[in-house]
This record gives C-alpha cells, sequence and structure tokens, in this order.
C-alpha cells in the first residue's frame, strides 16, 4: 500500500481553522472495497466522522465499484448453500448475535463510533501522561492498532517505521515537521520513514493509530518498546 501526505480540500476544516489533511485515494478506494485490514479502516473510520469530503469520496468509489458489479456474469449458488449458511446462523448462541455493550473508553476518551464497539487492553505507561492503550483487532492481519496519548508538552522520541502506519488524530494537536495536526487531520507514514512528534497547544493530545512491522525505537524507547507493544 503506498503511502503519502494529503492537504485538505476549502471545505473541510480542523477546530483551529486549518484545512483538513486526509487519506491518499489509494487508502480511501481501499477502505471502499474492503480492502484494507481492520485497524487501517478504523483509523479511517474514524477521519469520515469528521470529513463529509472523504466520506463522498468513499461513496463514489463504493458506487464505481457496486457498476463494475453488475457487468460480472451471474454465478449460480451451489446446491444446498444457501440452507448450509442459515442453519450456522440459527446454531450461533443468542449471547454472541446479540449487540456487543458499549465499553469505557481509556481515561474518560471520546470515542468515533468505529471505536464504541471495541474492547481495549489495560493502558501501557511509557511517561506520566503519556501512555498507550491497544485496540482489540477482529483479525489476525499483522496490524496494531492503539490510542496514543501525550500530555500538554509532552513527546514521542524520534523513531523510524518497519512498515506503514496510520494516524487520525482525536483529540487536541501534535506537530511534526513543523506541521500542526489537529484533531480530524489523517497521516500516513510509510517504511522507513523517521519522525519525532510533539503536543502542539495547552491540551492533551489523543491519536488513533494503526501500524504493521513495528517502530524501530532508538535509546529509553527502544527499551520499553517490547512492554507498550509497538
Amino acid at each position: 500500500m503506498e503511502t503519502g501526505a494529503s492537504t485538505g480540500g476549502p471545505g473541510e476544516q480542523t477546530a483551529s481553522g486549518q484545512a483538513l489533511r486526509h487519506p491518499t485515494e489509494v487508502v480511501l478506494a481501499g477502505y471502499a472495497s474492503g480492502a484494507l485490514g481492520d485497524g487501517p479502516s478504523l483509523t479511517v473510520s474514524a477521519h469520515l466522522d469528521r470529513c463529509p469530503s472523504c466520506r463522498a469520496r468513499v461513496g463514489l468509489f463504493e458506487a464505481v465499484g457496486g457498476a463494475l458489479l453488475t457487468d460480472v456474469p451471474e454465478a449460480g449458488l451451489e446446491e444446498g448453500a444457501l440452507a448450509r449458511a442459515l442453519a450456522r446462523i440459527e446454531r450461533t448462541p443468542a449471547s454472541l448475535r446479540a449487540s456487543a455493550p458499549v465499553p469505557l473508553p481509556p481515561g474518560g476518551i471520546v470515542l468515533p463510533r468505529a471505536l464504541r464497539r471495541r474492547t481495549f487492553g489495560p493502558r501501557r505507561w511509557v511517561a506520566p501522561g503519556l501512555w498507550v492503550a491497544p485496540v482489540r483487532s477482529n483479525a489476525a492481519d499483522g496490524w496494531r492498532t492503539y490510542l496514543l496519548r501525550m500530555p500538554r508538552g509532552g513527546s514521542v522520541p524520534q523513531h523510524g517505521h518497519n512498515g506503514p502506519e496510520l494516524t487520525v488524530v482525536l483529540e487536541g494537536a501534535f506537530v511534526e515537521d513543523a506541521i500542526v495536526h489537529a484533531a480530524g487531520d489523517f497521516a500516513e507514514s510509510g517504511e522507513g520513514h523517521e519522525h519525532h512528534q510533539a503536543v502542539h497547544g495547552d491540551e492533551a493530545c489523543v491519536c488513533l493509530i494503526s501500524g504493521r512491522g513495528g517502530i524501530r525505537a532508538n535509546g529509553l524507547l527502544r527499551l520499553i518498546q517490547p512492554f507498550i507493544g509497538v
């Protein structure tokens, strides 16, 4: 999957008034087609909550995909396939078919809709006010997804990546390479990318992050990396 930075259109703005930063077209098309992993889909969904422009583009991708499917010759179901599927549904315990309870978010964070039916692992403290909380995945697809909270004045040390990483800001803002990423912004990092993120402004910053391959940590961060699971 290719990664890159996207700038926002004129119609969507962050709380600070700047244009939203969006996922690339490749990522949005993958989301629309169901090709993204569980974690990346969560990050895109969290951005879509705040971005009508990207919701419209996803709708367009879905419409194009549906139109292409109408040109595919119909294939008949194997004899007895429908009956077997219905039987599996009937054998599913009622407790599993029922809606799962909405989990309490870690640290009182207001969660986007995509996360409100997920469960979280315990918070893993990196420093005072700085923690990560893993999001339990619905698929063993190699992506690690977690909430990251940085306190006011806090930062994440310089680190690199062994694979792609997708980030959406849920609360507050952070600055990276003199670029401010505020609530709703989406950022993509590729393999080999090195960066340092620091909280911008007077509020704590909370991000939803999904990465594959783990980070390349240095110094103290390298020592605690196995503990925090990123």
